[in-house]
């Protein structure tokens, strides 16, 4: 396991878990309304994530953005310093989010939910369901599959790409490399305008590999205190949560039976009828322009009428 502390690890194991204490945060999109278009949202987010973190001094042990809603743990962490700082992320980023739409408005819920788990099976309960809510909505098999629940970071740099090697690097990668090295330097999450300068130019494996950079140099999990609920053990963290979904009674979470496997085809149907045309550019049709999309995408994505609505934002 990569950056692993072994002084740290070994004061782990006398850990008083009975005393140990986890916020599990839940925060819904307003009507159900996607959060997340493009991999550019996912790092918007997850930069702007890491910074309000480090600023807020937290310990997260998981974070794990969704299409329509986002999941968080927190060690720790008292609720007024954990209300400061959702305040500021979930602000921030519905600025972010419109600016990129074109659109005005609230973007999530009013209040977020929030559960306390305490004692060690309450917390690894509220892991397994963190880390598995990609493979509820049929994104992956196993947690570490999956990007965006940043697991398989814990074990590699790059685990979705091969490894940069600046010195064959080309000139548009090497740029790249050195603007997110700027923002990073100065605590400035990268936003869409930023990223889309960056990924412009590149080819789609440089661009899988910026996207690894990315997430690696500003993570701010803290993979040594979540695994220390697993016997400070990557692998059996995995296999904890491969063989327990986990569970949550204590949040009011929307629940159905419709998978995410959908969202993920919608764009390139979208592509392939409105040639280039960008989701802000889709959103930006008026109501019964969308509503005559919504046969088409009916038919090619095996999407729901309420997984469209939803995209659409109808």
């Amino acid at each position: 396991m990569r950056g692993l502390n072994i002084e740290k690890l070994k004061g782990m194991r006398g850990i008083d878990y009975s005393k140990r204490s986890v916020l599990h945060i839940y925060q819904r999109s307003r009507k159900g309304y996607l959060l997340f278009y493009t991999v550019t949202d996912y790092l918007v987010f997850f930069t702007l994530f890491c910074v309000l973190v480090r600023k807020h001094r937290l310990r997260v042990l998981g974070v794990c953005p969704m299409f329509d809603h986002i999941h968080i743990l927190v060690d720790g962490a008292d609720r007024n310093r954990v209300s400061a700082f959702m305040r500021e992320l979930l602000s921030l980023y519905a600025k972010e989010l419109n600016n990129r739409l074109g659109l005005s408005g609230p973007v999530f819920c009013r209040r977020f939910g929030c559960a306390v788990k305490t004692g060690h099976k309450a917390i690894c309960t509220a892991c397994s369901y963190l880390y598995n809510n990609p493979g509820e909505k049929q994104l992956c098999i196993r947690a570490e599959q999956y990007r965006w629940t940043f697991l398989a970071y814990a074990e590699s740099l790059n685990p979705f790409s091969d490894p940069v090697k600046l010195s064959a690097a080309s000139f548009p990668q090497r740029k790249a490399i050195k603007a997110v090295n700027y923002y990073l330097k100065r605590n400035r999450h990268l936003a869409h305008a930023a990223l889309d300068g960056m990924f412009g130019k590149l080819k789609p494996a440089e661009r899988q590999q910026l996207t690894d950079y990315i997430i690696t140099k500003y993570n701010c999990i803290d993979y040594q205190a979540l695994f220390s609920f697993y016997d400070n053990s990557y692998s059996r963290a995995c296999l904890a949560f491969a063989s327990n979904q986990g569970s949550e009674y204590d949040l009011k979470e929307e629940r159905t039976k419709d998978t995410h496997r959908a969202y993920q085809a919608i764009p390139a149907v979208l592509k392939q009828h409105f040639d280039d045309s960008t989701v802000r550019d889709i959103l930006k049709l008026d109501i019964p322009a969308r509503q005559e999309i919504l046969p088409l995408l009916l038919y090619e994505t095996h999407a729901s009428i309420r997984q469209l609505v939803k995209y659409l934002r109808l």
